[in-house]
Formats: structure tokens, C-alpha cells, sequence
């Protein structure tokens, strides 16, 4: 009975299975040793070729200031993590890194073929500036010390310990400089301040002294000089009123008293006078009191008993002198008309010259009209000097108003110059605090030492990296020969493909020739691998030595790493 050759279906339902696996690893063995052996040797070339990456690391501590800040508050910003950052900045600038990089010869082979620019960029890399993380110091950043490492990697050891001790005296030289700096900028800005608001205060004060000479008498502040004064006037013209009031009551006394002497004299006898003799008449006795009583009255009030009893006398002898003057009235009609031809002053000085009480009464009339005319005066300048006084009194309402309205923007440059005042102040003991080096400081607490180890490359792991990668490449290299080779190699793929049945396989016949040619093309190819392995490894010693930029990318940063 015939057999049915297996189908197509049949032969892909078997799949590849181990043995086709092997079967095509064993078939592409060069095949896959190659790319596996050129990726292996360029990976342990680039691990054994590539320089060793140290790195030294120094310890700095930002020393608080020493004086408490309760006592002397620094004009500098606290902000040790903000000032670390400028200082980075500021420390890490171009000069100082170009005189770095030439005293110490460092990245030579870069310097060759880059501009100092890119020089100075990949030194900033190298460098590294950690703060550690403190909760603790987070919440309560004032009252805690701060530590921070500066470190430098470089592929000399030696070099590396220098290059980060000389950046650690630039970090605490700078940070001296920039703090006295910043307190020496701070007093300069206070006196600038200052400056422009002394010239606001003098224009102010100029602007409110020409206003208070303008209006001098008028001010607030003379409110109470100005009611004293005029209460004082008031008095004043009180008395005076007073005085003039007497001294006219004492000039109509004086009068009258020497008219009823004309009239005494005109009526007694020829040889006779005034105060000739004990019989001195009543009017003349009238004058005397009430001569007597202006004068009394002077000096006391009316109820002293002296003005008292003169004015009772003064009452009777007024009531006799009536009784006398109508019967001289009546006698007087009959007297002769020659006897009054005589004036009325010279009548007086004809009295005066007869008898000195006269001439005592008119030199008191003398006085008493002065007297009434000085009082007269100085009533009225007295009235003046109170109107004076009562506009002014008036005026204060507005002039208070206005000199508010003036001394307002004073009052407020007035109170902000004194708190610059104050400021300025302690801004010149915060920046006298800074020149003496008592503020706040970085003390190198632990020099930068040669570091133990390298800190990169990981060369184990670059070789199993490179390992891993040569395994993938020689898989690689295998599928894609097995992809684009088409050719058949058993009969059942025949079958398999073609659906034809095979008849025969005729197996390959190797002669002697064949084998001396496979032998040299052997040879040929292992001559052939080993110079390329030898071009690998050299182009691998190429790019690795002395790659520092490689190496960097390589290592992991460890305190990121910890982070």
C-alpha cells in the first residue's frame, strides 16, 4: 500500500522545535561568534581602556553669625541654600575657572581641539555642590548650622584633591566678600535714602517756617499766649477806664470848686481873699473837701470810712453854699455893674496871685487834665491792641487748618526719616559686624583627602553590559541570515514547500581539493577576525583614553544616587 508524503499543514503543526534551534545555531556558529566576539572585545576594551574617575569632596560649615541676631540683625540674606546658589554663580565664573584649569593643566587634550568656553562648561559639570537634606533644618532654618560638600572629579587623584581644596577658599572668600558687599550696599542705600529725604525735610521745614513768619501771632501753638495777652489788655483797659474815670470826676471837681471861688471872690470884700482869715467861706471850704475827696478817692473805694464822712461834709456844705448863692443872687442886682466887667481869667489870676490854695487847685486841674488825656490815650491804644489780639484769636481756626494741611506730608517724612534713621543704624553695625569677620562664615571642617577608590567606571558592570550586548548581536546576526537565506537543506522542506514528492538526496561530496580550500579560507577568515578584533580593541583604546566625558556620562552620580 502506497504512502501519502506528509503535507504542508502536517510539517508546520510540528513547529521548530529544539532540535531546528540547534540545528541552526550549529549551521550559523561562525556566523554568530563573529558580531558576538567584535561587541565583546569593543565593550572590554572600553571598560579596561577607560580612565578612572576620582573624586575628592570637602566639607564646609556655615558657621551662624556670632553675635545673637536678636542683637545685631544682618542685612545679608539668611537664606543659606538661595546664597549657596549665587555663590555657585559668582564663584564659578569664567576667569577663576580659566585660572584654575591653566595652574593645574587640566583637560589638556580638550583645551587642543575646544575653545576655553566649552573648557570652562565641562569643568562646571565636574564640580558638584551638595546640600543635604534636614527636615529638621528645613523647619527651623534660623536657629541650625548648615553643611554642604563641594566636590570635583577629575582622573588624577592628586589633582582632584587640589582643584576642590582651592574651591572651597574661593567659596569661603567669596562668601566674605559678597557679604560685605551686600552689608556695605545696604548702608549705602539707607544713606542715599537718607540723603533725599533730608533735602525733602529742609524743604518742608523752609516751606512751614515762611508760613509761620507770615502768620506769626496766628498759629495754633500761640492760642494761650494770645488769650493770656489779651485778658492782660482787658485788665489793662479796665484800670485805665477806671483812672480816666476818676481823673475826669477830679477836673470837674476842681472846676467847679474854683468857679464857686470866682463867685465867692466877686461877692466878699475888696481887701479880702479867699483864705485871708478864720472866716474862710463856705465855698471855699467845699472846694477843699472835695478836693480832699478826688484825692481819697484815688486810693480807696467808697466805702472807706475817710470818703465817707467827706461826702456827708460835702452834702451839708453843698446845702449851706445853695442857701449862700440865693442870697448873693439876690444881692448881686444891686451891686454895680463895673464890678463884673472883669473877665473870669482874670479874676483867676488875680485869686491865684492872692491866694496859693488857688494856685494849688489850678496846678491840680493841670494835672488832672494830663492825666485824663494820658489815660484817654492809652485807652484807646489799649482798644487796638485788643482788636489786634481778637483777629487773631479769630483766625486761628484757619490757620490751623492750613498748617495741618502743610505739616501733614512733614509729620510723614518726618516719622519715615527716623525709621531709615534707625535702620541706617543697624545697617552700619551689621556692616562693621561683617568687616570684623563676626557674621556669618564657611569653615572648612574637613579637607578634601584622596579618595580610596574610584568612583568610576563600573567596569564589571560595562563588561556585563558588553556580554549582554554581544549575545544580542550574535542572535541578531543569526535571524537575519535564517531571514534572508532561501535555500533548501533537507528533503522535507522540499516536500514541505513545493508539495512535490523527492525521489532521491544526493549528499555533498568533499574531495581532497575542497578540504585544502575550506583549510585556507579558515585561515583566512581567523586572520581576518583577529584584525578586526585588533582594529575594535584599538578603536576602542582610541576613544576611551583619557575620556573623561565618557567616563562622566558612564558614573552615576552618588549623591543623586542616594537621593
Amino acid at each position: 500500500m502506497p504512502t501519502t508524503p506528509p503535507t504542508l499543514h502536517d510539517d508546520a503543526s510540528r513547529g521548530p522545535g529544539l532540535t531546528s534551534i540547534l540545528e541552526v545555531l550549529r549551521r550559523r556558529r561562525r556566523l554568530a561568534v563573529l558580531p558576538f566576539l567584535f561587541v565583546l572585545a569593543a565593550a572590554v576594551s572600553m571598560a579596561m581602556f577607560l580612565p578612572s574617575l576620582w573624586t575628592a569632596r570637602a566639607t564646609v560649615l556655615v558657621n551662624r553669625q556670632e553675635i545673637p541676631e536678636a542683637l545685631v540683625r544682618s542685612t545679608v540674606n539668611s537664606d543659606v541654600e538661595a546664597r549657596l546658589l549665587t555663590l555657585t554663580f559668582q564663584t564659578l565664573d569664567a576667569p577663576r575657572l580659566t585660572t584654575i584649569i591653566q595652574d593645574n593643566n587640566l583637560y589638556p587634550a580638550l583645551r587642543r581641539t575646544k575653545p576655553m568656553s566649552e573648557v570652562v562648561e565641562r569643568m562646571r559639570r565636574d564640580i558638584k555642590v551638595d546640600v543635604p537634606e534636614d527636615r529638621d533644618r528645613r523647619n527651623d532654618r534660623e536657629s541650625r548650622s548648615v553643611i554642604f560638600t563641594l566636590g570635583y572629579a577629575a582622573t588624577d587623584p592628586a589633582v582632584a584633591v587640589r582643584v576642590t581644596n582651592t574651591l572651597a577658599s574661593l567659596f569661603s572668600e567669596e562668601n566674605r566678600r559678597m557679604r560685605q558687599q551686600q552689608a556695605a550696599g545696604a548702608t549705602e542705600f539707607f544713606d542715599t535714602q537718607l540723603r533725599e529725604l533730608r533735602e525733602r525735610l529742609n524743604a518742608q521745614e523752609q516751606k512751614i517756617t515762611a508760613y509761620k513768619e507770615l502768620h506769626l501771632g496766628e498759629l495754633p501753638e500761640q492760642r494761650e499766649v494770645n488769650i493770656r495777652t489779651l485778658e492782660r489788655l482787658q485788665q489793662q483797659l479796665s484800670i485805665a477806664r477806671e483812672t480816666n474815670r476818676r481823673a475826669v470826676d477830679r477836673r470837674q471837681n476842681i472846676t467847679q470848686s474854683l468857679n464857686e471861688l470866682d463867685v465867692a471872690s466877686a461877692m466878699g470884700p475888696a481887701g479880702a481873699g479867699p483864705g485871708g482869715g478864720p472866716g474862710e467861706t463856705a465855698a471855699m471850704r467845699l472846694a477843699t473837701l472835695r478836693n480832699e475827696l478826688a484825692a481819697l478817692q484815688t486810693t480807696y473805694s467808697d466805702k472807706y470810712p475817710d470818703v465817707i464822712q467827706t461826702k456827708e461834709q460835702i452834702r451839708q456844705l453843698e446845702k449851706r453854699v445853695a442857701e449862700d448863692d440865693k442870697k448873693l443872687a439876690a444881692a448881686g442886682a444891686k451891686s454895680s455893674g463895673s464890678a463884673a466887667a472883669g473877665s473870669k481869667q482874670a479874676r483867676d489870676l488875680r485869686l491865684a496871685g492872692q491866694n496859693p490854695y488857688v494856685l494849688s487847685l489850678m496846678q491840680q486841674l493841670d494835672q488832672a487834665n494830663i492825666e485824663a488825656k494820658a489815660t484817654g490815650d492809652e485807652i484807646g491804644q489799649l482798644n487796638r491792641q485788643a482788636s489786634i489780639y481778637e483777629r487773631r484769636l479769630e483766625q486761628m481756626p484757619k490757620r490751623e487748618q492750613e498748617l495741618a494741611l502743610i505739616t501733614r506730608d512733614y509729620e510723614a517724612t518726618r516719622e519715615q526719616f527716623r525709621s531709615l534713621l534707625a535702620k541706617r543704624g543697624e545697617a552700619n553695625v551689621a556692616s562693621d559686624l561683617e568687616q570684623r569677620q563676626k557674621g556669618e562664615s564657611f569653615r572648612l571642617i574637613e579637607p578634601a583627602s584622596t579618595p580610596e577608590r574610584p568612583t568610576g567606571p563600573n567596569r564589571i558592570r560595562l563588561i556585563l553590559v558588553g556580554l549582554a550586548l554581544a549575545i544580542a548581536a550574535g542572535g541578531v546576526s543569526v535571524l537575519v541570515a535564517e531571514q534572508i537565506d532561501t535555500s533548501y537543506r533537507r528533503a522535507d522542506e522540499v516536500r514541505a514547500t513545493a508539495g512535490v514528492p523527492v525521489l532521491s538526496t544526493i549528499p555533498r561530496i568533499v574531495t581532497e581539493a575542497d578540504r585544502l580550500s575550506t583549510r585556507r579560507h579558515g585561515r583566512l577568515v581567523a586572520a581576518a577576525v583577529l584584525g578586526g578584533l585588533l582594529l575594535v580593541v584599538g578603536t576602542s583604546f582610541l576613544v576611551a583614553h583619557d575620556n573623561q566625558s565618557l567616563v562622566s556620562v558612564l558614573t552615576a552620580d552618588p549623591a543623586a544616587a542616594k537621593r
